[in-house]
């Protein structure tokens, strides 16, 4: 006789009580994901046709009457000399490695829909400005992003992610 993997045994009376907690917990997940921008616990059927291309640009700090200015990221990659002197390179992609964010300068097939990849791009976008040890001249990264909707071009967009 083969064993359940999960053998509940539970008094008659609170099995309904179960039955229904249960029930609840999973409407309230699914109510929950529709207003969500990534849709988590949720279900889309066919999710939109949208793209975006990231551009992303290191914001300067304003140094010696200059104002600060933006700078773009080439390949994802910058460098830049440190206090000692010692010349300190980063990458977008050692802490994005998602395929459809890690992707800058082509269009892309935006996976889960175009809100919910912006949702990840403005996480991804602070994450990465929080994690630049020897980096004193950049005080923000910068995305530039150009969306289309079912083949239409939307307003182009900006997201900053902000220095400690």
């Amino acid at each position: 006789m083969k064993r359940a993997f999960f053998n509940l045994k539970l008094p008659e009376r609170l099995r309904p009580l179960w039955f229904f907690g249960y029930l609840g917990i999973q409407a309230a997940l699914l109510i929950r994901a529709q207003r969500s921008p990534d849709f988590v616990f949720g279900f889309q059927m066919f999710n939109a046709s949208s793209e975006l291309r990231i551009a992303l640009f290191r914001q300067l700090r304003p140094r010696h009457r200059r104002p600060s200015r933006l700078v773009s990221v080439t390949d994802g990659a910058w460098q830049v000399k440190g206090r000692d002197g010692r010349l300190r390179s980063f990458r977008w992609n050692d802490r994005v490695r998602d395929g459809v964010l890690g992707t800058l300068d082509r269009f892309v097939h935006a996976s889960y829909g175009l809100d919910a990849q912006l949702f990840r791009l403005q996480f991804a976008l602070d994450d990465v400005a929080q994690h630049l040890p020897g980096d004193d001249e950049t005080e923000a990264l910068v995305a530039r992003v150009d969306t289309r909707k079912n083949g239409r071009d939307q307003p182009q967009l900006r997201l900053t992610g902000s220095r400690p």
